[in-house]
Protein backbone atom coordinates (compact mmCIF):
# COMPACT_ATOMS: atom_id res chain seq x y z
CA UNK A 1 0.00 0.00 0.00
CA UNK A 2 2.41 2.07 0.68
CA UNK A 3 4.28 1.53 -2.36
CA UNK A 4 1.57 2.56 -4.92
CA UNK A 5 1.06 5.69 -2.63
CA UNK A 6 4.91 6.73 -2.98
CA UNK A 7 4.23 6.24 -6.52
CA UNK A 8 1.00 8.13 -6.88
CA UNK A 9 2.83 11.29 -5.30
CA UNK A 10 6.26 11.33 -7.30
CA UNK A 11 6.66 13.52 -10.00
CA UNK A 12 7.20 12.25 -13.48
CA UNK A 13 10.70 11.98 -15.04
CA UNK A 14 13.30 13.15 -16.30
CA UNK A 15 14.73 13.80 -12.62
CA UNK A 16 17.58 16.30 -12.84
CA UNK A 17 20.20 16.72 -10.15
CA UNK A 18 23.90 17.05 -9.75
CA UNK A 19 26.57 17.72 -7.11
CA UNK A 20 27.58 20.85 -5.10
CA UNK A 21 29.70 23.07 -7.50
CA UNK A 22 27.96 22.33 -10.87
CA UNK A 23 31.08 19.84 -12.34
CA UNK A 24 28.59 16.76 -12.65
CA UNK A 25 25.17 16.96 -14.31
CA UNK A 26 22.75 13.79 -14.22
CA UNK A 27 19.59 13.04 -15.55
CA UNK A 28 17.32 9.43 -14.28
CA UNK A 29 15.35 9.39 -16.91
CA UNK A 30 12.79 6.65 -15.98
CA UNK A 31 10.48 6.28 -12.87
CA UNK A 32 12.22 4.70 -9.79
CA UNK A 33 12.44 1.25 -9.18
CA UNK A 34 12.10 2.22 -5.83
CA UNK A 35 12.59 5.07 -2.96
CA UNK A 36 14.35 3.98 0.44
CA UNK A 37 15.47 6.12 3.88
CA UNK A 38 18.37 4.25 5.02
CA UNK A 39 19.32 4.03 8.20
CA UNK A 40 22.43 2.15 8.28
CA UNK A 41 25.97 2.98 9.70
CA UNK A 42 27.95 2.61 6.21
CA UNK A 43 25.59 4.52 4.58
CA UNK A 44 25.41 7.28 7.54
CA UNK A 45 29.52 7.39 7.53
CA UNK A 46 29.42 7.43 3.73
CA UNK A 47 26.76 10.54 3.59
CA UNK A 48 27.93 12.18 6.47
CA UNK A 49 24.45 12.15 7.42
CA UNK A 50 21.93 10.75 9.73
CA UNK A 51 20.31 8.67 6.92
CA UNK A 52 20.21 8.13 3.36
CA UNK A 53 16.96 9.20 1.51
CA UNK A 54 17.78 7.29 -2.10
CA UNK A 55 15.82 6.51 -5.31
CA UNK A 56 17.34 3.35 -7.57
CA UNK A 57 17.00 3.74 -11.22
CA UNK A 58 17.61 1.49 -13.86
CA UNK A 59 21.20 1.76 -15.02
CA UNK A 60 20.50 2.18 -18.57
CA UNK A 61 18.26 5.05 -17.19
CA UNK A 62 20.66 7.51 -15.45
CA UNK A 63 22.99 9.55 -17.80
CA UNK A 64 25.67 12.06 -16.89
CA UNK A 65 28.10 15.17 -17.51
CA UNK A 66 31.11 15.42 -15.74
CA UNK A 67 33.49 13.34 -14.21
CA UNK A 68 32.95 11.12 -11.10
CA UNK A 69 35.28 9.24 -8.46
CA UNK A 70 34.16 6.10 -7.14
CA UNK A 71 35.26 4.05 -4.34
CA UNK A 72 33.89 0.05 -2.85
CA UNK A 73 32.16 0.64 0.32
CA UNK A 74 31.27 -2.89 0.62
CA UNK A 75 31.74 -6.64 -0.95
CA UNK A 76 28.47 -5.55 -3.55
CA UNK A 77 28.42 -1.77 -3.79
CA UNK A 78 30.43 1.40 -5.34
CA UNK A 79 29.95 5.10 -4.34
CA UNK A 80 30.36 7.42 -6.60
CA UNK A 81 31.17 11.09 -6.05
CA UNK A 82 32.75 14.44 -7.54
CA UNK A 83 35.92 14.32 -6.97
CA UNK A 84 35.81 18.62 -6.72
CA UNK A 85 33.32 18.86 -4.16
CA UNK A 86 33.22 15.65 -2.79
CA UNK A 87 29.41 15.27 -3.61
CA UNK A 88 28.13 12.07 -3.23
CA UNK A 89 26.42 11.58 -6.37
CA UNK A 90 25.72 7.48 -7.33
CA UNK A 91 25.29 3.79 -5.50
CA UNK A 92 26.32 1.28 -7.83
CA UNK A 93 25.60 -2.09 -6.87
CA UNK A 94 27.89 -4.46 -8.41
CA UNK A 95 25.04 -7.54 -8.37
CA UNK A 96 22.32 -5.43 -10.07
CA UNK A 97 22.30 -2.85 -12.88
CA UNK A 98 20.62 -0.08 -11.43
CA UNK A 99 22.00 3.03 -9.67
CA UNK A 100 20.90 4.78 -6.75
CA UNK A 101 20.37 8.57 -5.92
CA UNK A 102 20.53 10.02 -3.52
CA UNK A 103 17.31 12.48 -3.24
CA UNK A 104 19.01 15.51 -1.66
CA UNK A 105 20.99 15.75 -5.43
CA UNK A 106 18.00 16.07 -7.12
CA UNK A 107 17.61 19.53 -8.49
CA UNK A 108 13.54 19.07 -7.00
CA UNK A 109 14.32 16.46 -3.58
CA UNK A 110 10.78 16.17 -3.25
CA UNK A 111 10.01 15.09 -6.54
CA UNK A 112 10.76 11.58 -5.70
CA UNK A 113 8.79 10.48 -2.05
CA UNK A 114 10.74 8.13 -0.41
CA UNK A 115 8.41 4.48 0.58
CA UNK A 116 9.78 2.83 3.46
CA UNK A 117 12.57 3.18 6.13
CA UNK A 118 15.48 0.50 6.03
CA UNK A 119 18.20 -0.53 8.83
CA UNK A 120 16.32 0.70 11.43
CA UNK A 121 18.17 -1.22 14.26
CA UNK A 122 20.71 0.92 13.24
CA UNK A 123 18.89 4.20 13.16
CA UNK A 124 19.61 7.43 15.62
CA UNK A 125 16.73 7.37 18.03
CA UNK A 126 16.31 11.22 16.47
CA UNK A 127 16.59 10.52 13.16
CA UNK A 128 13.38 8.39 13.20
CA UNK A 129 10.65 10.97 12.34
CA UNK A 130 6.70 10.40 13.05
CA UNK A 131 5.63 9.28 9.38
CA UNK A 132 3.50 6.35 8.52
CA UNK A 133 6.14 4.87 6.25
CA UNK A 134 6.86 1.16 6.90
CA UNK A 135 9.98 0.58 8.74
CA UNK A 136 11.92 -3.00 8.68
CA UNK A 137 14.79 -3.62 11.26
CA UNK A 138 17.39 -4.56 8.52
CA UNK A 139 17.01 -4.25 4.93
CA UNK A 140 13.75 -4.88 2.99
CA UNK A 141 11.60 -8.02 3.00
CA UNK A 142 10.44 -6.17 -0.69
CA UNK A 143 12.50 -6.19 -3.73
CA UNK A 144 13.20 -3.13 -5.79
CA UNK A 145 10.63 -3.18 -9.03
CA UNK A 146 11.21 -4.11 -12.40
CA UNK A 147 12.25 -1.62 -15.10
CA UNK A 148 9.59 -1.02 -17.61
CA UNK A 149 9.63 -3.73 -20.11
CA UNK A 150 12.09 -6.17 -18.38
Amino acid sequence: MAEAHAIRRNAPPPYRGGCLCGAVRYVAAAPTLGARICHCATCRAAMAAPYLAQAQFPRRAVSWEGTTARWRSSDRLYRHFCPRCGTRLFLEPRDAPRLGIPLATLDDPAAIQPEMHVWTCEALPWALGPDALPRYPQGSPLPYRKPAGA
